[in-house]
């Protein structure tokens, strides 16, 4: 039976999201699942379970289908399919791909979640035609996807554009800081999702996702409008630090917080063109979150076009 699909999931520190393509890229079905609820059971098992029922919703069988892609945060060896460490899912040395093919029987190709999303964003997104990028993802946490001379830029030990460890402030160096969730470098702690909702939570006693804080901010929340201003200040200082050494064309803002920050943008781009020698074009994502999903489809595409 000829091989025409492939299936592809972004695995998020608060949604886990499924989908089947066609050989064509187009994306069939999807359905997200809620992370916390499928990280108390077995990841690869639900996994299996959701793609099994993706297929089944098309009318397809497992014959048909080449491979799978997946997105996650951390640190994933691309070559193992093992997620050598994911702080916002709690995961040192998971071997996400080998579990999955295991249950599946057909190739699985693992990538970080902010090298996936770049790679679907230079496939359908803001960054087609684009050579040198950066692609800040903004969400639970923040990684930066790192685009150099049209190829995705890993680094030695698949660690390359781990900004969400970026110390934007002096003091820290000194007296140090509390992670927003153990792992979680300093600048992920300021401006990541997670961790504005904790101190908006902190401060109020009240729990909000991030985008109620952004509408908290809109509406005049002194609180929200306090926090959101800092952690726009921390991400431009990083935006700017990250621009200086890549000398990108373009840096792009994705994630579920970076989605928000449409008002915020000229504030951003005035600072990289005060103290950058060269100012990149600054891009906001409008994939609505679906960047990682198809660079997980891109993932299995490119490796079936490199047999």
């Amino acid at each position: 039976m000829k091989k025409k699909y492939i299936l592809a999931a972004d695995v998020g520190g608060t949604t886990i999201e499924c989908g089947l393509f066609n050989a064509d890229g187009e994306l069939l079905n999807a359905k997200t699942l809620i992370t916390s609820e499928v990280i108390l059971s077995d990841v690869a098992e639900c996994l299996a379970e959701e793609m099994k029922r993706r297929m089944n919703e098309q009318g397809i069988t497992m014959e048909e289908v080449w491979c799978i892609g997946l997105g996650v945060p951390g640190l994933v060896d691309t070559e193992k399919g093992m997620v050598l460490k994911a702080p916002s899912l709690k995961w040192n040395r998971y071997p996400l791909g080998e579990k999955l093919h295991d249950i599946l029987e057909i190739p699985v190709y693992v990538g970080n979640d902010v090298n996936t999303g770049l790679l679907g964003e230079i496939k359908k997104g803001s960054l087609q035609n684009v050579k040198h990028a950066l692609y800040f993802m903004i969400g639970t946490s923040i990684g930066a996807g790192v685009l150099i001379n049209g190829e995705v830029y890993a680094g030695s030990q698949f660690s390359a554009g781990e900004v969400g460890y970026m110390v934007t402030d002096n003091d820290v160096l000194i007296d140090g800081f509390t992670p927003a969730r153990p792992g979680y470098g300093y600048l992920s702690t300021q401006a990541g999702g997670f961790g504005i909702a904790h101190k908006y939570e902190k401060e109020t006693g009240r729990s909000v996702t991030t985008k109620q804080l952004f509408k908290l901010a809109e509406e005049g929340d002194r609180g929200a409008r306090k926090i959101i201003g800092d952690a726009v200040r921390h991400l431009t200082a990083a935006i700017i630090n990250a621009a200086a050494i890549l000398n990108p064309e373009v840096i792009l803002l994705g994630g579920g917080v970076g989605s928000e920050l449409t008002p915020y943008l000229s504030k951003i781009d005035e600072s990289l063109e005060k103290y950058v020698p060269v100012k990149p074009e600054l891009r906001i994502s409008t994939m609505q979150n679906r960047s990682v999903l198809y660079g997980a489809y891109s993932l299995c595409s490119k490796r079936l076009k490199d047999l």
